[in-house]
């Protein structure tokens, strides 16, 4: 072992570590419960007897990652810590992997230089504190580059069928990594690299053809989850080209456009000619693909993780420049990854794409204090019963709004980590008295209805700026609603 990989791999470590600490006990959030939480929850308590989502709640994807919490917690017990710690190894072996990766192009020192940089992106951070599926997609994705790198099929299959068993969303990415594996290897015959496909392509067709009958002959569907009929779909053609251009912005959003320095300027400047088989021309494929295709399915558009595996590979074809460039350029990279933590945009709705979200926690606890623990309706992702945020408590504290009229509820609790409220259920809201809670540029919003509470709990309310209306009207007009 070389004094590099003992120093950074120290680093690396301890950041992880703290990272641990500090965030072992935050609860489930958004697509950590939908994705994880609830078959979590549902196969634990069915002491592994029913291995699936519950059928009402059930996203499509496989059961894998569920099954593993809930195998983790029958040893360690049903604790946040655990599904943590479980959500921390997948990050840790997909750095290691990285590094492993990036030696085959550059020095030690590089490779865990990237590693780092891969660790401090908002995104991956995010992705690494709040459990999600996304995070096992982006350690199937280095590890099968990695394999074809080193032209080990084994490795190929394994990684090749964690990308199959994981999410719905792997194929976006085992599709194009393997068209592009065929279309640039110029030194083996079409036959030969057909043959060597099909053979990769056996275990895990198996294991996805497996699942997806598994699970129709328990919910009586394939792949597209009845309940998500208003997500998943052809949007049409206006919000295909929207999708398509938000995934352009995600790709870059929080800071990530700093890994565009490096290649941009070493194409633009330095005249450097990209072969087929670059770093960066692998990532072009993938995002491309992913982009277009997530455009073309999805009606809500791309969330920022969707792209998270995309980034080890722009990474990549920045370590292997480090050696070429000025000292100030690493510098400037650096820093402009680092302020994406910071990046906010009033009047967009906050998901988890920084860590950002975590100031709500306290927020809700705090609120659910002075209103004497009753029950909030709101949207997801806030709607979610501490039964799957929290493994404990009420399963009633959070109730959801869908399909329920706010005139019949007793309070609202609103805020810009939820996103489905309509411009009619916001200008009622605003007629009721309300209380703010806020942390950094996190808020939520507590109404109380009239017609239900005679004392309200009143407090100080958050006026909107002028530019967050005209960013809130923006959004609607693009999705085709009317102005606020």
């Amino acid at each position: 072992m070389q004094r590099s990989d003992i120093l950074y791999g120290s680093i690396t470590s301890v950041l992880l570590i703290i990272l641990f600490i500090f965030t072992s006990n935050d609860p489930f959030f958004g697509d950590a419960i939908s994705s994880i939480s609830r078959a979590s929850n549902h196969i634990y308590k069915t002491s592994f007897n029913e291995i699936h989502f519950p059928v009402n709640v059930d996203p499509g994807h496989p059961i894998t990652i569920p099954f593993i919490h809930a195998f983790a917690w029958s040893i360690f017990g049903k604790f946040l810590w655990v599904s943590h710690l479980v959500n921390l190894i997948s990050s840790a072996l997909t750095l290691i992997l990285f590094v492993t990766l990036a030696k085959t192009k550059t020095s030690g020192t590089n490779a865990w230089v990237g590693a780092i940089l891969l660790l401090i992106t908002p995104l991956f951070v995010s992705q690494t504190i709040n459990p999600n599926l996304h995070i096992w997609l982006t350690l199937g994705v280095v590890g099968l580059v990695y394999s074809i790198e080193v032209k080990k099929t084994w490795l190929q299959i394994l990684f090749s069928t964690i990308l199959v068993i994981v999410h719905l969303q792997g194929l976006y990415f085992l599709v194009p990594i393997w068209l592009w594996w065929f279309l640039t290897k110029k030194d083996v015959s079409f036959k030969k690299k057909s043959f060597h496909i099909a053979r990769i392509a056996v275990i895990p067709a198996v294991c996805f053809v497996g699942w997806i009958l598994y699970h129709h002959s328990i919910t009586g569907w394939y792949i597209s989850a009845p309940n998500y009929s208003g997500h998943r779909g052809f949007p049409g053609i206006k919000r295909f080209i929207v999708n398509a251009l938000i995934a352009d912005w995600r790709i870059v959003d929080y800071g990530q456009i700093a890994l565009f320095i490096l290649p941009i300027w070493a194409m633009v400047r330095k005249r450097t000619s990209l072969v087929s088989s670059h770093p960066f021309i692998l990532f072009v494929v993938i995002f491309f693909f992913n982009a277009v295709a997530i455009a073309f399915t999805t009606k809500t558009g791309p969330m920022h993780r969707y792209l998270l595996p995309c980034l080890p590979l722009i990474l990549l074809s920045n370590v292997i420049l480090f050696d070429t460039v000025k000292r100030w350029m690493l510098v400037l990279v650096f820093i402009v990854l680092l302020s994406g933590h910071w990046w906010f945009y009033p009047g967009k709705v906050m998901g988890d794409a920084t860590i950002s979200y975590r100031s709500v926690f306290p927020l809700l606890e705090q609120a659910k204090k002075d209103f004497d623990n009753e029950p909030f309706h709101t949207y997801a992702p806030l709607s979610n019963p501490s039964t799957d945020s929290k493994l404990c408590c009420d399963s009633n504290d959070y109730i959801p709004l869908y399909d329920t009229s706010i005139d019949s509820v007793k309070l609202v609790l609103y805020s810009n980590i939820s996103g489905d409220f309509t411009i009619s259920e916001l200008s009622q809201l605003n007629k009721w008295p309300s209380k703010t809670y806020q942390k950094g540029n996190v808020y939520v919003q507590l109404f109380s209805n009239p017609s239900f509470v005679k004392n309200p709990i009143i407090g100080p309310t958050r006026e909107i700026s002028r530019f967050e209306k005209w960013f809130i009207d923006l959004k609607h007009k693009i999705k085709g609603n009317g102005p606020t």
